[in-house]
């Protein structure tokens, strides 16, 4: 049985090269671009794995990664991985602090 993989990430061609690869290596793949079609799809399915970026339309990966920590306590645990480009600093103390904190 291939491992489940949910990938949210509003562009395009991040979707469609991701899922290429990962299909090509027997994963079973699903994409949504809206933050707020993650955890409906969440509740549904049972995946191992969700590739997220941090700037997502309505609901941004930093508030999905809060919600998805308190609904992993109530069900499954899985694997999250957070994708984004950090450029300042200010970015760097919003959102790598609290998380290393929080894994650390």
């Amino acid at each position: 049985m291939s491992k489940k993989i949910l990938i949210a990430d509003d562009s395009s061609v991040i979707q469609t090269l991701t899922k290429k690869i990962l299909i090509t290596l027997d994963y079973d793949v699903m994409g949504v671009k809206n933050g707020n079609k993650v955890m409906p799809l969440i509740d549904k399915h049972d995946f191992d794995v969700i590739l997220m970026d941090i700037n997502l339309p309505s609901v941004d990966g930093v508030s999905l990664t809060k919600e998805i920590d308190l609904w992993q306590t109530r069900k499954k645990q899985m694997s999250l991985l957070l994708l984004f480009q950090v450029t300042t600093k200010t970015i760097r103390k919003k959102i790598l602090m609290p998380l290393a904190l929080k894994i650390f």
